[in-house]
């Protein structure tokens, strides 16, 4: 239909032209109907990207019970590792693991929870090792226990960081062997230290080519054990052969004979006894009862050459010396490493530290030196380097979970301890000696650790706070000292 648009007649009301108006728009194009508009989308706020949590080092350590100053002196060492690497974002988290192994594995599962670290230091005995190593294996986790029993050690889970009794027979024997000592006999006590003591002195003995039939056990009661010694070291034969003597001597007169007669007149026995050098695994008074009986029977110090283990320096900090034990044997590591590393200690902390004490600061150092490298103290990363540069020496982590330690000999003397075979060094694996701070070193930036005592959740507010490294530039003068205590 066409549109079109007339003019009003005369006479027609007002109302047309608005009708018209109509019209016309009626016939005008119409726009295409708009679609609607979509609804708004929701704003989603983004949260900022978290910082990674700092890498955390929890420790397992007796910082209560028998062995609290131990474990204070590992955790003072391991506080003096940051106190040298102030630089480092690494965080230690104390748990007190006491005398209970119970309380050790609550330690480890709160050092496993939430974002603690998969690498722990600790627990010192091996009881405690053994609670914790499960939980480890869970938790795909590496634990550097601090105790010497080789039977703790749960590969890759539990590696065992201390000296382990076999591996100082074995170094203290071969000694001995490459000495020239062909009959080397070896007292142990009836204990788990004995055992396996004595178990690598026969394994040693026999990779030599040499006999171990010269051994004999024995428990506390010293009635019976001074009858066996008098047996084991053939007393009775060497009087009677002395005896002997003094007849043949006595019916004869001349000068030759007088003189070995006035000289014969002052022993007991005559003739070496069965061995040229024995091996006492044991520690403690028993150990100087041993010795003693020995010396009575003519078969100790002078007489033949005394070898030991270091659980001769238990319960003597430095250990006493004592006649009986002058020209002994030991296996120990470099005293001058040794020395170096209680000199920064003592000149921290006011006091010579255990033994132990260089492996807690050697762990902090190594979690430190891989976080320098771009990489967390995992499990992984830490075994990949298979072990580090002790401030005692090169430390290998052996297949087996112990630890190989480089050991030197040592003969006991009144005036100190004598180096007779220094340790094996590999090129590589020169020893790190702790850093002396300047005595203006003001920027020191306390250490972050946490504490949990006993196995609190909670951060305390302040760090520990010990005194500040304001010591000499070098390591100040000690008397060298050494304790060594077996945990089993």
């Amino acid at each position: 239909m066409a549109c079109s648009a007339r003019a009003p007649a005369a006479g027609r009301p007002r109302l047309v032209p608005l009708l018209v108006l109509v019209l016309l728009a009626a016939c005008a194009p119409r726009p295409a109907p708009r679609a609607p508009e979509p609804p708004p989308r929701p704003v989603v706020e983004r949260e900022a990207a978290r910082p990674p949590a700092p890498p955390v080092l929890p420790l397992l350590l007796p910082l209560s019970g028998r062995a609290a100053s131990l474990g204070r002196d590992l955790l003072d060492a391991a506080t003096l590792a940051l106190f040298d690497a102030p630089e480092s974002e690494l965080q230690l988290v104390p748990l007190d693991t006491g005398d209970d192994p119970a309380r050790a594995r609550e330690a480890a599962r709160q050092a496993f929870g939430g974002e603690g670290g998969r690498v722990v230091l600790g627990p010192l005995f091996a009881a405690a090792t053994r609670e914790v190593a499960q939980l480890a294996r869970a938790h795909d986790a590496l634990v550097l226990s601090l105790s010497n029993d080789s039977a703790a050690a749960a590969p890759p889970a539990v590696h065992i960081l201390g000296f382990t009794p076999e591996e100082q027979v074995r170094r203290i024997v071969r000694h001995a062997v490459a000495a020239g000592y062909g009959r080397i006999a070896a007292l142990v006590p009836d204990d788990a230290y004995g055992r396996r003591a004595l178990a690598a002195f026969r394994s040693t003995m026999a990779g030599l080519g040499r006999p171990a039939d010269l051994v004999l056990t024995y428990g506390d009661d010293q009635t019976e054990l001074a009858g066996r010694l008098r047996r084991f070291t053939d007393y009775d034969g060497r009087r009677a052969a002395l005896e002997r003597r003094l007849a043949e001597l006595s019916a004869r007169d001349d000068p030759q004979a007088r003189a070995e007669l006035a000289g014969l007149r002052t022993r007991d026995t005559l003739g070496p006894p069965p061995f040229d050098a024995v091996l006492v695994a044991d520690g403690g008074e028993r150990l100087h009862a041993v010795l003693a009986l020995l010396r009575f029977y003519d078969a100790g110090a002078g007489e033949v050459r005394l070898l030991g283990t270091m659980r001769w320096l238990e319960g003597s900090r430095p250990p006493a010396f004592r006649p009986e034990l002058e020209g002994a044997w030991l296996p120990l590591p470099d005293l001058d490493l040794r020395e170096a590393f209680a000199g920064r200690f003592s000149a921290v902390y006011g006091r010579e530290p255990d033994l132990l004490a260089a492996f807690a600061y050697d762990v902090v150092r190594e979690a430190v030196d891989l976080l320098r490298a771009g990489r967390r103290p995992e499990p992984g990363a830490l075994l990949a380097r298979g072990g580090w540069n002790g401030v005692l020496g090169p430390v290998r982590l052996l297949p087996d979970g112990t630890a190989a330690h480089a050991l030197a000999v040592y003969e006991l003397a009144p005036e100190g301890p004598r180096l007779v075979d220094p340790a094996p060094r590999e090129p590589q694996l020169a020893a790190r000696r702790p850093p002396a701070r300047p005595a203006d070193a003001e920027d020191v930036r306390e250490p972050r650790v946490w504490y949990e005592f006993p196995l609190l959740a909670a951060r305390a507010a302040e760090p520990v706070r010990g005194p500040r490294p304001r010591g000499p530039a070098g390591p100040v003068p000690l008397r060298r000292g050494l304790v060594a205590v077996s945990f089993q």
